[in-house]
């Protein structure tokens, strides 16, 4: 790899965050649009944020606690095995609706990028951070609730740097499917196909372990593993877990985000072009 492409690579991320910020008041009107707009007409209105999370919660707790009798932390109890499933389930749909969303962010948008000069970065950027609108608030009320119950203090002030380090996560990756959807149509129904399997191969339902030794190891190259785990780790002792976990998930975050935009910020100028 020549000199000239490492520069590239690594002054990629920085002219990414420089445009996000130079456009932020553009960024965080489209964010507000995207969730207003999202139930608009509606009768619940605003109502309906809270309760998408409620009810698929639900059902996940029916399936996995009375059904199956998942049991774990804390004595087994239901309680704590009901917190193991929603602090890793509510992290997962705002990165999988993330993903989703991001990838067909740009197709969705061709007029404004064929008509107009803008800065595109915010269209997949927008897609990212809507979910955490939507769904951080649940997020917040369990914080809450093991706070008060628990006594868990430290959710305070380790949750935001790892919704941080999560949302530039999904980013690198969204950056660089939104990109590879502009000249391939069919990315976005393999986004969707590896977000409905990602799902179940990622430790969410189910501690690891349940797992064989050998899966154990393998669950290492899945990236989401360690923001899992954490979240667990988060919410069940109030800890981030095993130090290995923050290194792999920064390591993971770092490889995403800065080949997701340098390939985002070299092929931008074609996007106008293939839409």
């Amino acid at each position: 790899m020549s000199l000239r492409y490492i520069k590239e690579i690594s002054a990629s991320p920085f002219l990414v965050l420089s445009n996000l910020y130079h456009y932020r008041h553009i960024l965080s009107q489209m964010v507000l649009r995207e969730v207003k707009g999202r139930f608009a007409g509606s009768i619940g209105g605003l109502f309906w944020h809270f309760v998408h999370p409620v009810i698929m919660v639900l059902i996940y707790l029916f399936v996995f606690v009375y059904i199956f009798k998942l049991r774990i932390g804390m004595g087994g109890e239901r309680v704590s095995s009901a917190i193991y499933i929603m602090s890793g389930i509510f992290p997962w749909v705002i990165l999988s609706e993330g993903l989703s969303r991001g990838t067909s962010s740009l197709i969705e948008n061709a007029n404004l990028i064929q008509k107009t000069y803008f800065p595109t970065e915010i269209l997949p950027t927008k897609a990212v951070i809507a979910p955490l609108i939507n769904y951080g608030v649940a997020l917040l009320l369990l914080a809450a609730f093991q706070m008060a119950a628990h006594g868990l203090w430290k959710i305070a002030l380790i949750l935001p740097l790892l919704v941080l380090v999560q949302i530039y996560f999904t980013l690198g990756i969204v950056f660089f499917s939104a990109t590879l959807s502009v000249f391939f149509r069919d990315v976005l129904q393999l986004v969707n196909i590896v977000v409905g399997f990602w799902i179940y191969v990622t430790p969410i339902f189910y501690p690891t372990e349940m797992l064989p030794e050998w899966a154990q190891t393998a669950m290492y190259i899945n990236p989401l593993f360690p923001f899992v785990s954490m979240y667990h780790s988060l919410f069940l002792e109030g800890s981030i877990g095993p130090w290995h976990m923050p290194v792999l998930a920064v390591c993971w975050t770092a490889f995403f985000f800065l080949s997701g935009s340098f390939v985002f910020s070299k092929l931008k100028p074609e996007f106008a072009d293939w839409l």
